[in-house]
Order: structure tokens, then C-alpha cells, then sequence
């Protein structure tokens, strides 16, 4: 059986990961935006702007797990443990889509 302090040191470390990885992807995305030729417009300099910004939300979030993940560790609970699972696996999948509609529609 799979103890709970495997499963959170797992979620601590993916999720850190994460966070780093979405940094480098909205960097990556704000450098396209800025290699933009000259006469490009506004408006489309904007939009993948506003997308790489958009990786704030998810980034947090995973900082958040993190910071639940290391509580976790210190005050074990069921509730804690829920949530840490649950919030993981929801920004792991809102991230997979919010970098799926970013490569597609602004790279």
C-alpha cells in the first residue's frame, strides 16, 4: 500500500516543478511576443502577452500545493491530504490545457 508521505513528497516535488517549468514557458511566450516584427499590430502583441500572463494563475497554484504539501508534512490530516491531491490534479490538467491552447494558438 502506497503510504501518504510518498504520495505528498510526490505531489511537493511535481508540483515545484511545475511552477519552474511554467515560468520558463511564459518567458518563452512573452519572448515571442517581444520578436514580434515592428509593424505587427498592437492587438496581436497583446493577446500573447495576456496569454503569458494568464501563467501566473496556474503557477501560483502550484506554489500553493506546495506550501499545502510541506503543512501536509508538519500537521497531518485527511482534509489536508485531500486537498492537496485534489488541487494537484486539477492545476495538472488546467495547465495541460492552458499550454495546449497557448502552443496552438499564439507559437
Amino acid at each position: 500500500m502506497v503510504e501518504h508521505k510518498d504520495v505528498i513528497l510526490g505531489v511537493l516535488g511535481a508540483s515545484s516543478a511545475f511552477a519552474g517549468l511554467l515560468l520558463v514557458f511564459s518567458g518563452l511566450t512573452f519572448t515571442q511576443a517581444a520578436s514580434f516584427p515592428a509593424e505587427t499590430d498592437n492587438a496581436i502583441i497583446n493577446r500573447v502577452r495576456s496569454a503569458a500572463r494568464f501563467a501566473i494563475y496556474p503557477f501560483w497554484g502550484f506554489l500553493i500545493v506546495a506550501l499545502l504539501s510541506v503543512s501536509w508534512m508538519l500537521h497531518q490530516s485527511e482534509c489536508l491530504y485531500a486537498m492537496c491531491l485534489i488541487l494537484f490534479i486539477l492545476l495538472v490538467l488546467g495547465t495541460g490545457i492552458y499550454g495546449t491552447i497557448v502552443s496552438f494558438r499564439y507559437l
